[in-house]
């Protein structure tokens, strides 16, 4: 506990700081004056890659099937590896400060306007889920109320975010990295150390729920066995991952200010190179922290979808003496909250420069951030959440945006139709429950039809 309050003080005080020192002008507050080197940068490109999802979720995942549910994370690495000699250094190149902004230079006023909003509803999404995965963590740290928790979270993240922009941000990425990899070492050295002698990572115990499944790992969507080290274990989701990843990253504004704020193109592409070898083993140290929590802890309730959201925290709370485990859940706070501060500057950074420029930054980020803070209350329901944004948002401008690029025939007409059918077409597959028909993940029909789509309205 001690731990997680002189953390929270260690944020007030970095955004305090960051306002007085480093805050001078606009740019400032949203590019940190695009001064920011390779470290820093991929620092803070990491920190805003692993959120909620990548991190409970994974683990959830991995609770059921495995060490294929290290795609999570994995997945981002080919998002990144892509977006570092495509968007990266073009954009950079440009000058820009957000991706709608392309979209207007590209295909016209009309298209940026979309992609603003649809950027700021998917940036606003995924932010509640965020602030809902930082509110259940608290709930165990502090054994508040979870949306008291909720509302706790958002403020502190709000309160630093509007003082010191992205100095503040960038600066405390970095630091919430550091405390999120230390902790995770020591959950899977303690977890190894729980079961050595004791279990068998190939036969676990009988999952709650699933107890017809029998000793095996397995994919509990369509409940099929798959074996524990099997990393294609999860079949067409680790595609609908990808196609997440990829798309999230190209069009996630957060993601976008790490490379916009670099001091040059070659910074730009070299932080999305750094930043892939960082995560490479975090993504299997937590995919390896789920197979342990099935264990030690076999008949935690399942959850919907395909993650057991609980798997983590209650690992930490099994294995770990109480001063380390309050410190891996500060620690993981504190690297979602990375993620928030991300996506709440950058939510703020489109508004400001592609709909109303004449509004107070400040108060618009307070304004941005309360709203996430009620969609976090209202809709507590994460993996949902993160895939509804990357269908709604992400795939919409993905094909648009690549396409903008290198091929001359795409055109305003064909931009503005795909933004808004993509969604619609995977949203209609999820709830017509073609996907569970099917097998095949509701984000790869979504991300071909808009190739499709930009193709047939050229």
């Amino acid at each position: 506990m001690l731990f997680f309050w002189l953390y929270l003080l260690c944020l007030i005080i970095i955004g305090e700081v960051c306002a007085r020192k480093r805050i001078k002008s606009l740019d400032d507050f949203l590019l940190a004056g695009r001064h920011h080197g390779i470290l820093i940068s991929s620092g803070s490109l990491t920190a805003t890659v692993i959120g909620a999802g990548s991190t409970m979720g994974a683990a959830g995942a991995a609770y059921y099937v495995g060490i294929s549910a290290a795609w999570y994370l994995l997945s981002a690495c080919i998002g990144l590896f892509i977006l570092a000699f495509t968007l990266a250094p073009a954009l950079r190149s440009m000058s820009l400060y957000t991706i709608p902004e392309f979209m207007g230079k590209r295909y016209g006023a009309r298209a940026k306007v979309l992609a603003s909003f649809l950027s700021i509803i998917g940036l606003l999404l995924f932010l509640a889920a965020q602030f809902y995965a930082i509110g259940v963590i608290l709930n165990q740290l502090t054994a508040i109320q979870i949306r008291l928790a909720i509302v706790l979270a958002a403020f502190l993240v709000i309160f630093y975010t509007l003082r010191g922009g992205a100095w503040a941000v960038h600066f405390s990425d970095n630091l919430q990295l550091v405390l999120f990899v230390l902790g995770l070492l020591l959950l899977c050295i303690f977890g190894l150390k729980e079961i050595w002698g004791q279990h068998t990572l190939n036969h676990p115990p009988l999952a709650k729920g699933f107890e017809d499944m029998g000793h095996h790992w397995f994919h509990p969507t369509l409940e099929k066995r798959v074996k524990a080290w099997d990393i294609f274990g999860l079949g067409t989701t680790i595609l609908g991952w990808i196609i997440m990843s990829t798309t999230w990253h190209f069009t996630m504004q957060s993601t976008a200010q790490r490379f916009l704020s670099t001091k040059d193109v070659k910074t730009a592409k070299v932080s999305c190179l750094m930043s892939i070898l960082l995560l490479l083993p975090i993504a299997f140290s937590v995919a390896l922290v789920g197979m342990i929590a099935r264990l030690i802890y076999p008949h935690l309730p399942p959850a919907t979808g395909i993650a057991q959201g609980q798997a983590l925290i209650v690992l930490v709370n099994t294995v770990l003496p109480n001063i380390l485990g309050g410190l891996l859940l500060a620690a993981l706070v504190a690297i979602i909250m990375s993620t928030c501060d991300s996506a709440l500057l950058g939510a703020s950074t489109i508004f400001l420069k592609d709909i109303y420029p004449r509004v107070n930054i400040r108060l618009l980020t307070l304004c941005l951030g309360s709203v996430a803070t009620t969609g976090a209350i209202l809709w507590p329901r994460l993996i949902q959440l993160l895939e509804w944004t990357a269908a709604i948002y992400c795939i919409g401008l993905f094909a648009p945006l690549i396409l903008g690029l290198y091929w001359k025939k795409a055109s305003e007409k064909s931009a503005l139709v795909t933004m808004v059918l993509s969604g619609i077409i995977g949203g209609l597959w999820r709830i017509l429950e073609i996907e569970q028909m099917s097998g095949i993940h509701f984000l790869i029909p979504a991300l071909i039809s808009s190739f499709i789509i930009m193709v047939i309205f050229k």
